[in-house]
Parts: C-alpha cells; sequence; structure tokens
C-alpha cells in the first residue's frame, strides 16, 4: 500500500436469508384465508332461516336453547354477506335477553320465596311470545332483504 491511499474499509457479507432463497416462479400466498361474499338469494335464505329456526327452537325449548342457532349462522357466514351478519346479531341479542328475563324471572321468584313469580311468571311468558312473534316477522323481512331492527333488547353484539 502506498502512503497516501487510505486504508480500505472490509465489506461486511451480506447476511444469509434465514430459509435460504425462495424457489424460482414463488409467488407469496395472501395470508390468512379468503372469504367468497355469498350471493344475494343465497344471504337473505340464511338470514331469513338465523329468526325462523330460533323462532322453532323457542317453542321446543322454551328459550334456553335458542340463542344457539343464530350463534352459529351468524359465526359462520358474519364475513360473507352483511344482511346475514345484521340479522344474525339482532336474533341473538333478542335470544340472549330473552335468556336474561328468563333467568331474572326465576331468580326473582326464589328470592322472594315464590311470591315473586305471580309478576315474573307472566312477564316472561310476555317476551317469550313477543320474541316468537318478531322472530318470525323479521324471518319475512329479511327474506325481503331489508334491514329489520329488532326492539325492546340488550344490545350485547353491536
Amino acid at each position: 500500500m502506498s502512503e497516501n491511499t487510505p486504508p480500505s474499509t472490509p465489506t461486511p457479507p451480506s447476511a444469509p436469508e434465514p430459509h435460504g432463497p425462495p424457489p424460482t416462479g414463488y409467488s407469496p400466498q395472501p395470508s390468512g384465508p379468503t372469504v367468497a361474499p355469498m350471493l344475494e338469494s343465497e344471504a337473505r335464505t340464511w338470514a331469513m332461516l338465523v329468526h325462523i329456526i330460533a323462532a322453532a327452537a323457542i317453542i321446543l325449548s322454551a328459550g334456553t336453547l335458542a340463542f344457539v342457532a343464530p350463534l352459529v349462522v351468524w359465526l359462520l357466514y358474519r364475513e360473507r354477506s352483511a344482511l346475514v351478519d345484521y340479522h344474525g346479531k339482532q336474533n341473538l341479542n333478542l335470544q340472549l335477553t330473552l335468556l336474561v328475563v328468563g333467568i331474572s324471572a326465576i331468580v326473582i321468584g326464589l328470592v322472594t320465596f315464590t311470591v315473586g313469580f305471580l309478576i315474573t311468571l307472566p312477564a316472561l311468558f310476555a317476551y317469550g311470545i313477543y320474541a316468537l312473534v318478531i322472530s318470525i316477522i323479521a324471518g319475512v323481512k329479511a327474506n325481503a332483504g331489508e334491514y329489520y331492527p329488532i326492539g325492546f333488547t340488550i344490545r350485547f353484539i353491536r
């Protein structure tokens, strides 16, 4: 080396790729599953079934298991259709409210040594009839493609 040239700094070796180089022709796949949107007719059918199956479950299980059908349908199809998402939430809130009303009626009746049942059981029965009728009405509206809001519910899921 001559005295006029500065000493050269060694270049660091390039870092190897952690798993080796990608194979030729490789294109990365999108992360996570892709969800295909639902046809409008299929969305209307599933939105209607959310309400109709829940209405049948109100009768068959006295309202105790009526939340299961809307929950399953909503979890399966909420990302594929805004209509199914909306109606699933509406009916799930209705069924959960019915469940809370039923548990509250029993607790109040037991705490008041069965005297409270004179008020809470008729109220529970009336709300059960309301849930049954409004589920059928909402099912018809859902089949028409309408976003029908259900009143008199606690908004557990927004």
